[in-house]
């Protein structure tokens, strides 16, 4: 990846973070993305690619964790929310 792209990326990451809570902004300092991809010629084929902020392993495994978590418990209440209705 080019450093312009990741470059890019990590303004696009750093302007939503800020935009988050505008009376006390955050501010990014790491950052890793996980992306998939279908291959044009073979609908039938994904391919995935990740994507940080040059973390040390630990960084990156620990922000992984977190979302894996995040996107568990976010599916888990959507879940309930459904039951409800």
């Amino acid at each position: 990846m080019s450093a312009e792209t990741e470059q890019a990326i990590h303004d696009a990451i750093a302007v939503h973070i800020a935009d988050i809570n505008e009376d006390d902004p955050e501010y990014l300092t790491e950052w890793c993305v996980v992306a998939s991809a279908v291959i044009s010629t073979d609908a039938d084929s994904t391919v995935y690619y990740y994507v940080d902020s040059s973390l040390p392993f630990h960084h990156s495994a620990g922000l992984l964790a977190w979302g894996k978590t995040h996107i568990n418990e976010t599916r888990l209440m959507s879940s309930m929310m459904d039951d409800e209705d």
